[in-house]
């Protein structure tokens, strides 16, 4: 009975990859096996289509395939290959979540509590058919749920959890009027009844009949049957029993599968006396104990050694995936610095050049004012004394040497002029330190193409260079200076020498504003006085 129910659910799933007739025509050998030659023409037709579909990556259709299998080979009693297709088949629909891949997770889960309860391993069964539960989006598929648990409930003794089971799916059936379920629930939940000893169970059971008969259910009504003539033997009323299995044998001939005569056969000949039937029947069910239990027992060792395999696989699957999420945070978190580091380094940049900017434009600002200013001011009290009579020559000395201060304060803060040849303005500024007494070397600066340097690397050349031979006119008592270039890649070497004092480099203003311009552009500058021999300056920006 529940595989016939199990089989209304697989119809709704003809594969039409072939052409109809072929496909129909092994479908039905799948599914209600006559013979083994045309089994086994099905199933390798079914195995065909599952490779196709696994290679064409349609793994939908490809358990869809392996759930037939898994059908007919359970028809045939061959349950630890069922098992292998049906399992095999939930591993590939699991990833999805679909309606038809919900449909199909739900006929596995039966067919799987089936074929536990055929093992007689109950508690198996009960797990599948809970798990079946959860993809219930009927009405109906709510009923045949409980209907199985039921009949699983009373298989293993516990008949008042079986009969309560039964008589809730009895209850949604009369709500919805489900003629068809309500005869196989009235057919089982009767004869548990009877079971237990309660004899309404009678009641139910002629109910079942009943129905059946108006509906023409020929099979079901053999199952009524059989589970009468069963009650009477249990009870030892031969003539009611007899009087059953003569029923169920009649219908046999109506119905395809030989296992209803067969069984019919051997009801009947448990009500013969004679000794050697009864031992026949003894061992031939313990035969068939000791065949179930072993494959029982195989199927069991099996599927849980699959399932260890999957479970270490997805735990293996699990740490691969937790090395890659730990790699990637690595890296993540590794962008992310970098990423900080050089927006922060980007912000320090654009910080110096503005910086620098600013510093440019206040010293163009200075020595305008001290050039049209101050300077021309103190010029022009100059010339006025000189006009004048009996002026001291110190005073006129000193209003010089303002003048001469001033004006050297305009050229040592002087800019760069915009538009102007570089190369041309710093050999003007080097060359106006020249005097009788002091010589300027400038080698290598047609060497340099400076076009290739910024605007604020030139700035800071022609302001540090500017300073280094102020501070050498005024302080170093040098006769000669030699400034010479080299051009290394994107950098640029300078090196400053003079022959003066070479005293020790007190850090002042001047040395502070030279090493801040120079640093500003990730570049390095070294004082190396020698006592005596002079001033050596490395530059490299």
């Amino acid at each position: 009975m529940l595989v016939l129910l199990i089989t209304m659910g697989v119809q709704a799933q003809k594969p039409v990859e072939k052409p109809i007739d072929s496909a129909l025509y092994f479908y039905e050998i799948i599914v209600n096996p006559d013979d083994a030659q045309s089994f086994r023409k099905a199933e390798d037709y079914y195995t065909g289509m599952y490779e196709q579909s696994m290679a064409r990556s349609d793994y939908k259709k490809a358990a869809m395939y392996l759930e037939l299998i898994g059908f007919g080979k359970n028809q045939i009693g061959d349950y630890t290959a069922s098992e292998f297709n049906l399992v095999k088949s939930l591993e590939l629909i699991e990833p999805y979540t679909d309606t038809e891949a919900i449909d199909l997770k739900l006929r596995l889960y039966n067919l799987l509590g089936v074929l536990y309860k055929n093992l007689n391993n109950y508690p198996k069964s009960l797990e599948y058919y809970q798990k079946s539960l959860a993809f219930a989006n009927s009405t109906k598929d709510s009923i045949s749920f409980f209907l199985r648990v039921g009949n699983v409930l009373r298989e293993e003794g516990e008949f008042e959890r079986a009969i309560d089971t039964l008589k809730y799916a009895l209850k949604l059936t009369q709500k919805n009027e489900l003629e068809v379920l309500k005869s196989y629930i009235l057919d089982n939940l009767g004869y548990t009844q009877l079971t237990n000893g309660d004899d309404s169970g009678i009641y139910n059971l002629n109910k079942s009949v009943d129905i059946r008969k108006k509906l023409g259910n020929t099979t079901a009504l053999f199952s009524s049957y059989r589970h009468l003539t069963q009650y009477y033997i249990q009870i030892d009323d031969t003539l009611n029993a007899l009087k059953y299995v003569q029923k169920a044998l009649s219908l046999t001939p109506n119905i395809k599968d030989p296992t209803f005569e067969l069984e019919a056969l051997s009801l009947l000949a448990q009500l013969d006396d004679d000794p050697r039937i009864k031992r026949y029947n003894f061992l031939n069910d313990s035969i068939k104990e000791a065949n179930l239990a072993k494959q029982n027992k195989y199927a069991a060792l099996k599927y849980d050694v699959a399932r260890e395999q999957r479970q270490t696989k997805l735990a293996l699957d699990e740490r691969d995936r937790q090395k890659r999420l730990k790699t990637i945070y690595v890296l993540a978190l590794l962008l992310g610095v970098l990423v900080v580091m050089g927006f922060s380094i980007f912000l320090h940049l654009k910080r110096k050049q503005k910086q620098l900017e600013v510093i440019r434009k206040t010293e163009a600002s200075i020595s305008k004012k001290v050039h049209d200013g101050l300077a021309n001011d103190t010029f022009q009290v100059i010339s006025e004394l000189q006009n004048l009579e009996n002026i001291p020559d110190h005073i006129l000395n000193k209003l010089d040497k303002i003048y001469l201060e001033t004006r050297d304060i305009s050229k040592n803060h002087s800019p760069l002029i915009d538009g102007t040849n570089f190369k041309d303005q710093l050999v003007s500024r080097l060359n106006s330190y020249k005097s009788e007494n002091f010589s300027v070397i400038i080698r290598n600066l047609n060497g340099i193409n400076w076009e290739k340097f910024s605007r604020n690397k030139k700035d800071a050349i022609y302001m540090v260079l500017g300073e280094l031979m102020t501070n050498t006119r005024k302080h170093s008592q040098a006769s000669v200076a030699l400034v010479s270039f080299e051009q290394k890649g994107k950098k640029l070497a300078i090196t400053f020498k003079d022959n003066g004092l070479g005293n020790e480099i007190k850090k002042g203003n001047g040395i502070q504003n030279m090493e801040f311009r120079i640093f500003s552009l990730n570049g390095t500058i070294s004082f190396e006085p020698e006592s005596g021999k002079g001033l050596k300056v490395q530059i490299l920006v």
